[in-house]
C-alpha cells in the first residue's frame, strides 16, 4: 500500500484505476541506488519502464573521448526510459544515481498490456513525451545557439518558474556547479568564470549552492541574448 500511496499522484499515473495501479506496483522490481551507481548505461540491452520513486538521477551522453553531456535530472516521480519499453531495446544514454536512490522498474511487455486497457495511461505517457521532446529542442537551441551566460540565466529562470509561477528570486541548486556545468555544456572553470562575472554585475549572488537573482530583468534579457 505505501508504494501505490507513492505512485497514484504521480504524473504518469493519474487517472489509472486502482485496480491496473495494484497490478503495476506488484510486477514491478525495485532497486535502490548510491550515488554514481550506473542505473542503465548507454546500448544496454534492456526493455523496461523506469520511474523514479526517491532521491536524483541524472541521463547524460559520453563522447568517444570522454566528454559528458547532461541531459536532464529525474526527480521523484520522473519516468524514463519510454524507448526500450515500446521501441527499441537498447538505452540511448546514460542514467547514473547522483543521490541515494530508489527505482521503480516495470517490464516493458507488461507496461505495454496496461497501456493498451488504460487510455489515461496512454495520454499521460504521450504528454510526458511532449514535454520532453521540447525540453530536448531547448537545449538543442541553447548549446548550439547561446553563449555560457545565456544558457546559465535561460537555466535558472526555468529551474524558478517551475516553483508553482511564484516569483521566487532564490534557488537551492541540488547538484554540484560541477554537474551544472555539464547540463550547460561547459567546463566547470567557464562556469565559475560566468558565476564571478554575473555576481560581479550585481545580476545575481553565489553562496554555496544557493543563487539568489539580484537584477531579474538584466537575467531575462541575458537569457534572450539581449
Amino acid at each position: 500500500m505505501d508504494i501505490i500511496k507513492q505512485i497514484q499522484d504521480v504524473t504518469l499515473f493519474k487517472g489509472v484505476s486502482a485496480e491496473n495501479l495494484r497490478l503495476l506496483a506488484s510486477r514491478a522490481i525495485y532497486k535502490k541506488f548510491k550515488p554514481g551507481d550506473l542505473v542503465i548505461g548507454e546500448a544496454d540491452p534492456i526493455r523496461a519502464f523506469y520511474v523514479v520513486i526517491t532521491g536524483r538521477l541524472k541521463l547524460s551522453k559520453s563522447s568517444p573521448e570522454g566528454k559528458e553531456q547532461t541531459l536532464s535530472l529525474l526527480g521523484p516521480g520522473d519516468p524514463f526510459g519510454l524507448c526500450t519499453a515500446f521501441a527499441t531495446e537498447s538505452f540511448p544514454a546514460s542514467a547514473m544515481a547522483i543521490e541515494e536512490s530508489t527505482v521503480m522498474i516495470i517490464p516493458g511487455e507488461f507496461m505495454e498490456a496496461i497501456a493498451r486497457k488504460e487510455s489515461a495511461l496512454l495520454l499521460n505517457i504521450i504528454q510526458i513525451l511532449s514535454e520532453r521532446l521540447k525540453e530536448s529542442m531547448t537545449l538543442i537551441e541553447s548549446l548550439a545557439l547561446k553563449e555560457i551566460p545565456e544558457r546559465l540565466s535561460s537555466f535558472l529562470l526555468h529551474a524558478l518558474s517551475k516553483d508553482a509561477g511564484e516569483k521566487k528570486n532564490k534557488l537551492e541548486l541540488t547538484i554540484s556547479q560541477r554537474e551544472l556545468a555539464k547540463i550547460l555544456g561547459a567546463t566547470p572553470e567557464a562556469l565559475s568564470r560566468t558565476l564571478r562575472k554575473m555576481s560581479n554585475e550585481g545580476i545575481l549572488a553565489v553562496d554555496g549552492r544557493l543563487i539568489t537573482i539580484l537584477n531579474r530583468k538584466a537575467m531575462e534579457e541575458m537569457a534572450e541574448g539581449e
